[in-house]
């Protein structure tokens, strides 16, 4: 077991709780994102999309904070007394719900954006190759004769 100071709990604290408070913004904003990919809202989309990127910039050095705790939180929870384990236990559970939630909402959104794009694809592709296109740029249908 290794000796674990007020100093590092304190900073595990600091940067989960406002890790916390980042995710729970990006969640909100990835539900939005969701109304707007279901409506096909683009620029409301780009809008949601940049102001999630402000806030993933604003994680990123949180997440470097975090680093040299990653891979030993069941270490340091197992050499803290049973209320600094409960509070960062609890911040450590909340803030991978959320990543987890966040994760799971963008992967629904993906796929229903590749769904549109494909039912996108198919009515390009029912155009050109439609009859009306055809006529109106003086193309006469083939008739299954080969000339040779």
């Amino acid at each position: 077991m290794v000796e674990i100071s007020h100093e590092l709990v304190a900073t595990a604290v600091r940067v989960l709780t406002a890790q916390k408070g980042l995710y729970e913004q990006i969640l909100k904003l990835a539900r939005q994102q969701s109304q707007y990919v279901a409506t096909g809202q683009s620029e409301e989309l780009m809008t949601v999309l940049a102001a999630r990127s402000r806030l993933i910039d604003q994680v990123v050095p949180l997440d470097k904070e975090l680093q040299p705790y990653k891979g030993r939180w069941q270490e340091i929870l197992d050499s803290l007394g049973a209320a600094e384990r409960q509070s960062v236990a609890g911040l450590l559970k909340d803030v991978q719900q959320l990543l987890g939630d966040i994760l799971a909402q963008d992967e629904v959104d993906k796929e229903s954006l590749n769904r549109q794009k494909a039912q996108v694809g198919a009515q390009i592709n029912r155009a050109v190759s439609g009859t009306a296109l055809n006529k109106a740029y003086g193309v006469k249908p083939q008739s299954g004769r080969t000339l040779g």
